[in-house]
C-alpha cells in the first residue's frame, strides 16, 4: 500500500473538491488521443457513461453491509480522498480481501436517476458535466507504450434466465487498451465480462484513425461490431447485443494519467494536470453495493441454488484492471492471448430500437417509444425477442437449445 495513506484521516477535509476543468494533455503523447476508440453506446441502453465524482456523492462507505463512522469518513467524499479508506478496511493491496463497497443511497431497486448517468451531446460525443473516464498511460520503454481507456457506469443491468433477471450490480468499469510501437497503434484489447478480446488496430472498423467499439446493452462489454454476440454461462447461451446507437467520445470528459508500475499489481498514478485527482485510482474497494443476502426482499437466489443472484458485488477500479500486462490480454493463468486479425461474425442482428432519448442532460432517463417521460417508462412492452424485468428496463434474450426441467437439472449440479 502506497505510503500516503497512512496520511491522517483529518486531512480529507482540506483536500480541494476535483471541479471539471479544460482537458489538460501536457504529458500525454499526441497518439493516446488521435487513436483513441470511439463508443457507440446500444440504442436502447438506458444506463450511460455517469460521472465518477457523482458515485461517491450517491453512494457512502460500508463494511459489513453497514455505514463507517461519520467521523472516519471525509465530508465531502471526494476522489482525491477515496484511498484514504483502504485503511479503515485494512486492505492492505489485496483487491479481494478489501471489504469496503460504496453503496448506494438510494434503494437501487426504485431506479433512481443517477443510475442512468449521461447522454453524449449528439454533435460532440461528449458526455457533458461529466467525467466519465479515465485514460492512462503505462510506458514501457522501447517504444512500447499501452493506453488504457476506463469507463464508468453508475449501473450493470444484467441478464435475463428463465425469466428471472441475474447479475445487477451498482457500479461497472469496463476499458479498452490501445497497445502503441513508436507512436503507431498496433492492437486493441476489449474488455468483455470476465475476460475479453484483442484485435489488431488493422482489423477494427474506424472513423478516421479512431478504432470504433460497441458497448454491450445493459452490461457495458466491449465489442468489435454491432449484433448479437453469445457467450455460455454454464449451460445456458446468454446473448449480449450492440448497435450504433449513440456516440461516445470518452476523450472529452476524462481524466488523464500516466501509471508507472512498481510491482505486479501496484505503481504510482501522475496526473496531467494539478487539477485532476489521484487518490481515488489507488482505491482497493469496490464501486457499488456488496452483494445483497438472501434475507434482502430485493434479492433473488436463482433456483436456491446459490450459483446465480438477481444482485451481485459491485466492480473494483482500474488499478485493478492489469495496467502492466506484458501481452495485449489481462496476465491471466492458463489463458492464451490470441490477437484476431480479422472481424467476428455475429449471430444475429441487433434488437428493435425501442427507446427514445430527448436530452443530452445529466442524469438523462431515456423514455419507452410507447410514450410518456417517466422515470419508469422506459422501454416498450416485451416482444417475442425481449424479456422485461420487474422494474420495468428491457432485459436480454436468452436462448436456451433445451427443456426447462433440463436446465434446472444442469444448473443445479453445476
Amino acid at each position: 500500500m502506497r505510503a500516503s495513506v497512512a496520511l491522517s484521516l483529518s486531512l480529507g477535509a482540506t483536500i480541494a473538491s476535483a471541479q471539471l476543468q479544460p482537458r489538460q494533455t501536457t504529458s500525454i503523447p499526441d497518439f493516446v488521443t488521435n487513436y483513441a476508440p470511439l463508443v457507440y453506446l446500444d440504442q436502447n441502453d438506458v444506463y450511460l457513461p455517469s460521472d465518477i465524482q457523482a458515485q461517491l456523492n450517491n453512494t457512502y462507505p460500508a463494511l459489513n453491509y453497514t455505514a463507517l463512522p461519520k467521523a472516519d469518513v471525509p465530508s465531502p467524499l471526494l476522489l482525491s480522498d477515496l484511498e484514504q479508506l483502504n485503511i479503515l478496511g485494512n486492505c492492505g493491496q489485496n483487491f479481494d480481501a478489501c471489504p469496503i463497497y460504496l453503496t448506494s443511497k438510494d434503494n437501487v431497486a426504485t431506479d433512481p436517476p443517477w443510475l442512468y448517468g449521461v447522454l453524449p451531446d449528439p454533435v460532440t460525443g461528449k458526455t457533458v458535466g461529466a467525467r466519465s473516464c479515465a485514460i492512462i498511460v503505462n510506458d514501457h520503454g522501447g517504444g512500447l507504450v499501452d493506453a488504457y481507456y476506463m469507463y464508468f457506469y453508475a449501473f450493470n443491468y444484467g441478464s435475463v434466465v428463465l425469466g428471472q433477471l441475474l447479475g445487477n450490480h451498482v457500479g461497472d468499469w469496463e476499458h479498452s487498451m490501445v497497445r502503441f510501437k513508436e507512436g503507431i497503434p498496433i492492437s486493441v484489447w476489449l474488455s468483455q465480462h470476465e475476460y475479453g478480446q484483442a484485435f489488431t488496430y488493422d482489423a477494427l472498423l474506424k472513423k478516421g484513425p479512431r478504432p470504433i467499439i460497441y458497448s454491450a446493452f445493459g452490461s457495458h462489454a466491449n465489442f468489435a461490431v454491432a449484433g448479437t454476440h453469445s457467450r455460455n454461462v454454464s449451460v445456458v447461451t446468454v446473448n449480449d447485443y450492440t448497435s450504433p446507437g449513440p456516440v461516445w467520445d470518452p476523450t472529452l470528459s476524462a481524466y488523464f494519467y500516466t501509471y508507472t508500475p512498481s510491482s505486479a499489481t501496484n505503481g504510482t498514478f501522475v496526473p496531467s494536470d494539478a487539477t485532476t485527482p489521484t487518490g481515488w485510482l489507488y482505491f482497493e474497494g469496490r464501486w457499488g453495493d456488496e452483494q445483497y443476502l438472501d434475507s434482502d426482499p430485493r434479492q433473488v437466489n436463482f433456483l436456491n441454488a446459490s450459483i446465480a443472484w438477481k444482485y451481485e458485488t459491485g466492480p473494483t477500479g482500474p488499478l485493478d484492471k492489469g495496467l502492466n500486462r506484458t501481452d495485449v490480454c489481462p496476465n491471466v493463468s492458463g489463458t492464451p492471448c490470441t490477437t484476431l486479425s480479422v472481424l467476428p461474425i455475429t449471430s444475429g442482428s441487433s434488437i428493435p430500437v425501442t427507446v427514445t432519448r430527448t436530452t443530452s442532460s445529466q442524469y438523462s432517463v431515456p423514455t419507452g417509444t410507447g410514450g410518456g417521460n417517466s422515470t419508469s417508462s422506459r422501454s416498450a412492452g416485451p416482444t417475442s425477442s425481449t424479456l422485461t424485468s420487474a422494474n420495468g428496463a428491457k432485459g436480454l434474450n436468452v436462448k436456451i437449445g433445451f427443456s426447462f426441467w433440463g436446465v434446472v437439472v444442469a444448473l443445479l449440479v453445476w
